[in-house]
């Protein structure tokens, strides 16, 4: 247990850069920095105080139809979901694509303690995850319910215990994974490919479950239980995940003994699967480990041909390329970017292929009713699938301490912003062939929002993914002990985000108003222009925000 402390404490200092963070505070332009993303964060205060306000209304109508444990249950679920989806993404990265792994494997450590220590780091990232979306629902409750001193003593056991479940099943799951995926020199693409499917996997499983839930409370009795029983809707819909329904029902029991059971049940099954998973995790850990660490020095990658050097390509090819390349050969950065452009048009989609043939029907129609409205959406979709694969807003951060390269290359700044917007662009074609493949599904794809979605979703991908260069290259994450970091912990593609959802929603409000005022061609000229002007803008400052960052790179 000693071990395992002292690797949780090594790792937390990594994790969170404390040391780095005070040589920041040291700096002045660190503490500009640092100031920025303070009001960045400030900056969502607003839209915070918005959700928390709707959920008290949401409380109301729980209360009103006498179900008002449903409310729990709505929070406590939310998180463990989160936490199930997102955490196989962060234990991928965090139990097989960390720097620290080249130091820990060869000491004389079991696979358990490395798992342990690892798994307690990545807890506290959840929490801090979970934190802002429970919070609310539980604070809500407790106002506006009168309840005792019990209740915020099993709101704490409830909040403590809530990320482990989910997080065990995601590292018992991705331990599998990578313990039967690690086959051949194929085994990134394949790993890649067998994540998309197991996510998508896991969404259809809950919402088939969800489906079952919803069926069996809609019976002839539903009415009359929804009056005598003031859980009913907690416990048919916590079918979905059985450890929320029993948080939610610990906390809206607390006047008899079955509260108590609650909790202890839901607290003991979370310590239980902790020690199955550590367990697991010393049969096949480092069996999903070996090749990870490994260098090929043989085979096709050690021969060296005299064509190979004499090959030429354009610069900002070359450096498109090289940034595919870098994609396709870390695995984390490929299911971060192409992975996400993949699922998410297909999570939209799946409710639809699931549910009822009158239901699909009605969608079609309503769809064919208003296609230029679908082309529009379609075009927002793809430039927002612009900020979320994240290549743009990541592309300087990636590069992590090989940054200096950047600079001794003999490439302008202009083949740098164009390589590294081609290589965005690239993997938003993904994204355009699965959004057309679900609009052909529900029969809303014409000819026209073929050339209308592919063309406009394209040039609206360029001035998001300038954007998000210019964020990335003006605060560039270049140390970092994981790849994890370099993307999805990386506070970049945050502010990307925000910046780029402005942007795209501003451009929406502006074609919304005048579809009733001028000609939808018109309309997609205006959306063109705009995209292209705004794209030159753009580029501007980013050519003058990387020469400033090379001259700087120590």
């Amino acid at each position: 247990m000693n071990r395992i402390w002292a690797l949780v404490k090594m790792d937390l200092r990594n994790s969170f850069r404390l040391s780095a963070f005070k040589e920041k505070i040291k700096n002045r332009e660190d503490i500009v920095h640092i100031i920025i993303v303070i009001v960045a964060l400030l900056s969502l205060l607003p839209t915070y105080y918005l959700l928390v306000s709707g959920l008290s209304n949401i409380y109301d109508i729980y209360l009103n139809i006498g179900q008002k444990s449903m409310f729990l249950l709505t929070g406590i679920l939310l998180s463990q979901m989160i936490v199930l989806f997102f955490g196989i993404l962060y234990v991928m990265s965090k139990y097989y694509f960390s720097s620290d792994l080249n130091i820990l494997v060869p000491l004389p450590l079991r696979p358990k303690e490395i798992v342990g220590a690892k798994f307690v780091s990545l807890l506290v990232y959840e929490y801090i995850t979970v934190l802002p979306i429970l919070l609310p629902f539980i604070i809500i409750y407790g106002i506006k319910t009168d309840v005792n001193i019990l209740y915020w003593l099993y709101s704490l056991a409830t909040i403590f215990f809530v990320p482990i479940i989910p997080l065990c099943i995601s590292s018992i799951l991705v331990m599998f994974f990578m313990r039967y995926t690690n086959i051949g020199g194929r085994k990134d693409l394949l790993r890649t490919i067998g994540y998309i499917i197991l996510i998508i996997v896991l969404i259809v499983f809950q919402l088939k479950l969800q489906s079952i839930s919803q069926r069996a409370i809609v019976d002839e009795d539903f009415l009359y239980k929804l009056i005598t029983d003031s859980t009913i809707l907690v416990r048919s819909l916590g079918i979905v995940f059985p450890p929320s329904m029993w948080a939610a029902l610990s906390l809206s029991n607390l006047s008899d003994i079955s509260g108590l059971l609650y909790i202890l049940l839901f607290v003991a099954v979370s310590i239980l699967i902790f020690f199955i998973m550590l367990f697991l995790s010393d049969r096949v850990f480092f069996k999903g480990l070996i090749g990870n660490l490994e260098v090929s020095t043989s085979g096709k990658g050690a021969e060296v041909r005299l064509e190979d050097f004499q090959r030429s390509s354009l610069p900002y090819v070359a450096i498109a390329m090289k940034e595919i390349k870098m994609l396709i050969r870390t695995p984390v950065y490929l299911m971060n970017s192409i992975g996400g452009v993949i699922i998410v048009p297909i999570v939209m989609i799946l409710p639809f292929f699931m549910g009822d043939q009158e239901s699909i029907n009605l969608l079609r129609n309503l769809l064919k009713n208003n296609q230029q409205l679908v082309n529009l959406i379609g075009v927002g979709f793809i430039t927002l699938l612009g900020i979320v694969n994240n290549v743009c807003s990541t592309t300087f951060s990636r590069e992590g301490k090989n940054m200096w390269i950047q600079r001794t290359l003999p490439i302008d700044p202009r083949d740098q912003i164009k390589g590294r917007i081609l290589s965005s662009i690239i993997v938003q074609t993904v994204g355009i062939i699965v959004l057309y493949g679900s609009l052909a599904y529900l029969g809303a794809l014409t000819l026209e929002g073929i050339f209308i979605i592919g063309i406009l979703g394209i040039l609206g991908s360029i001035p998001t993914g300038e954007i998000g260069m210019i964020v990335d290259a003006y605060r560039p994450l270049l140390h970092w002990d994981n790849p994890q970091r370099a993307m999805k912990q990386n506070l970049n593609v945050l502010i990307s985000m925000g910046i780029g959802a402005l942007y795209i929603l501003g451009i929406g409000l502006l074609a919304y108003k005048l579809m009733d005022i001028i000609n939808i061609f018109v309309i997609y000229i205006i959306i063109a222009l705009i995209f292209i002007l705004s794209s030159l803008i753009l580029y501007r400052g980013l050519k003058k925000v990387i020469e400033m960052t090379l001259a700087n790179l120590e």
